[in-house]
């Protein structure tokens, strides 16, 4: 459950005793704009506290440090691009706090920049994890990040040096990665045609400030780059291209290598900072540009915010890039697509929901990365560090009364043993049922107990998944060892095509004897629906298992409400009694998991504290698709 942040206020006050200037979370509106994302869950996490989450996750996949030197690790990890330095560094100044400072982590992706600088001062853009440069030359846009990132670390850390290296670096971009006219370029090395992308205007104001004697430079490349992107942008949606061409800045194939011209993986970043540049400067050429995307994408639900649409927002799902490189949702098309609602009031709801969809995309480098990015401009934690006031963070506590729930939902039958909580059945059977429309929640969820086999031995579960007419939907599945859903035997993510019948298979080695359980899950959007039909189970010899009918699940209306749970706390101990096995794990109040998840059987557990320091915690008990939550005490 996703609520909006209404009663906790951030005012402006005197950071006391911080380690850094400012602590994050710095969750307040901009200077042209207070709409931001204040959404907040029942288990005590706010859009801050999701986001951080996030990043100590990204931290530990895709951060690696030898010596003095850390890298970013690209898509192919034996890989680091420069793009991915300055996204680094970024995050490195806005996710420290009054616990970590992550300037370590900061000054050793600078020396790795700076280790990897070519004759111009500027960083090959490609490199063979610690090694050497297997790709030469610069990419502009990563020399932007980069000097923002080091302005805006002088402001958090203190360290005048970072706004010296700044000013340098600056100086290096203006003579080999910009025309005179302050046109960019796509590197110092090669500029066939420009990317949309590559235009931070935010940056090229605070650039005026540090590149002494050369304000007026910057100036002129707001100017002249604003109006490649207002000629580029299409008219009816606003949505740009990845590449432009060099005369007349409109979209062009370039360098995605799919014979596509449109919103592929370079165009993404670009509603980005235009919204970014709106917040801090309020740009009224930003304005623009965002305002018209807006419209588009308040029209769409966050499912429909694809990668590789075409600039009037349609989709090829048979042809290219769809066919090699996906077309659909993910955490690089609706972080960006939904940082342009910052710039009007009316968005905000969209705002909270798509931040929302956001925070549960899957990883990957990329789209970790511009999820982090974008997330923090829509959280408010983006702040001018120049220009800001220090906020003190606040502790966010559940409203009392909050998480109860009291409206009433459609009910599911429960029938051959179908459940869920999340998405309205229908046509059940003893092998298959009807997915339709979302009933509650962020997206669709249904499970089933399947019986009967034996531990030790392997199996195949299969079925067939008829998805309605309409955008393809991606199906994830997994079979689980019990019903706390705790030990995943397996389980992938196909994509379905509208009006086709996919066949899917599940193969395992059962760990115990008994029932497994089998978990679909869905896009959270209503259309197109979903059909699963011919379930079927057979040993790995090609033996035909029986499917018993477990009979109509009790309690479907909530599955947690059965759960009865009772908590006390002595001497760092958490006492957890149920009436049913579960899954258990214990969060603080800013929704950051301290005590991971742990399967719970009925009766009592022990949960151990050990570590965790006096104050106020959050006991989350998990079983299918319900939940419950409760707060406890640690006395000093």
């Amino acid at each position: 459950m996703i609520k909006r942040l209404a009663l906790i206020g951030l005012a402006a006050a005197t950071v006391a005793s911080a380690a850094v200037k400012f602590p994050y979370p710095q969750a307040h509106g901009y200077p042209h704009t207070s709409v931001i994302a204040d959404v907040w869950n029942c288990a005590g996490q706010t859009a801050s506290t999701m986001l951080k989450n996030q990043f100590v996750t990204y931290l530990k996949e895709y951060y690696e440090e030898q010596g003095d030197l850390a890298r970013i690790k690209f898509d192919d990890k034996a890989r680091t691009v420069s793009e991915g330095i300055g996204y680094g560094m970024l995050m490195c100044v806005y996710f420290s706090d009054n616990q970590t400072s992550y300037e370590s982590q900061f000054k050793k992706l600078w020396n790795y920049y700076k280790k990897n600088m070519n004759g111009n001062g500027i960083m090959n853009w490609n490199i063979q994890g610690f090694g050497g440069a297997i790709g030469t030359g610069g990419a502009t846009d990563a020399e932007e990040d980069v000097a923002v990132a080091l302005i805006m670390a002088y402001y958090q850390f203190g360290n005048s040096q970072y706004l010296s290296d700044a000013a340098t670096l600056v100086a290096n971009m203006r003579k080999s990665e910009f025309s005179s006219n302050g046109m960019h370029k796509l590197g110092d090395q090669w500029d066939p045609y420009k990317n949309p992308s590559y235009v931070s205007p935010a940056a090229y104001e605070l650039f005026k400030d540090v590149d002494t004697g050369n304000s007026s430079f910057w100036a002129s490349a707001i100017t002249t780059n604003y109006n490649l992107l207002k000629k580029n942008q299409n008219a009816s949606t606003g949505i740009p291209s990845g590449w432009a061409d060099n005369n007349t800045f409109q979209p062009i194939v370039g360098n995605n290598g799919y014979n596509f011209a449109g919103y592929d993986y370079d165009a993404v970043r670009a509603p980005w900072r235009w919204a970014w540049s709106y917040a801090w400067y309020g740009h009224s050429d930003a304005k623009e540009l965002s305002t018209k995307l807006a419209a588009w994408v308040s029209t769409r639900n966050n499912g429909q915010l694809y990668i590789n649409m075409k600039p009037d927002g349609t989709i090829n799902q048979n042809g290219e890039p769809c066919k090699s490189n996906g077309c659909k949702a993910n955490g690089s098309s609706i972080g960006t697509l939904s940082s342009v609602l910052i710039v009007d009031e009316k968005y905000k709801d969209l705002l909270n929901t798509n931040y929302g969809a956001l925070m549960s995309q899957q990883q990957g480098y990329f789209h970790s990365s511009l999820r982090l990015l974008t997330g923090l401009l829509m959280s408010g934690n983006m702040q001018n560090l120049a220009k800001a006031t220090p906020v003190e963070p606040q502790t966010f506590t559940i409203p009392e009364d909050a998480c109860k729930d009291t409206t009433t939902y459609y009910e599911n039958s429960g029938a051959y043993g179908w459940n869920s909580t999340s998405v309205e059945l229908s046509d059940e059977s003893n092998t298959g049922v009807y997915m339709g429309k979302l009933i509650k929640g962020d997206k669709r969820e249904v499970y089933r107990k399947v019986e009967s086999v034996e531990a030790g031995k392997a199996y195949v579960m299969s079925w067939d998944a008829t998805q309605s007419e309409g955008s393809n939907l991606w199906l994830t599945y997994a079979v689980y060892a019990d019903e706390t859903m705790t030990e995943q035997l397996c389980g992938a993510m196909k994509k379905l095509v509208g009006g086709q019948t996919v066949a899917q298979t599940c193969e395992f080695t059962a760990t115990q004897s008994g029932g497994v359980y089998l978990a679909l899950v869905l896009n959270n959007w209503d259309e197109p629906q979903v059909a699963i039909s011919n379930l079927a189970l057979k040993s790995a010899d090609g033996q035909a298992v029986e499917i018993v009918d477990p009979g109509p699940v009790d309690g479907i209306a909530e599955v947690a409400q059965a759960q009865q749970m009772k908590i006390s706390v002595s001497e760092k101990i958490a006492y957890v009694q149920l009436t049913n096995a579960a899954r258990v794990s214990v969060m603080d109040m800013q929704g950051r998991v301290v005590v991971p998840a742990v399967k719970a059987e009925a009766g009592m557990t022990q949960i151990q504290l050990n570590g965790l320091t006096a104050g106020n915690y959050l006991v989350v008990v998990k079983q299918s698709s319900g939940m419950k939550v409760q707060q406890i005490h640690i006395a000093d």
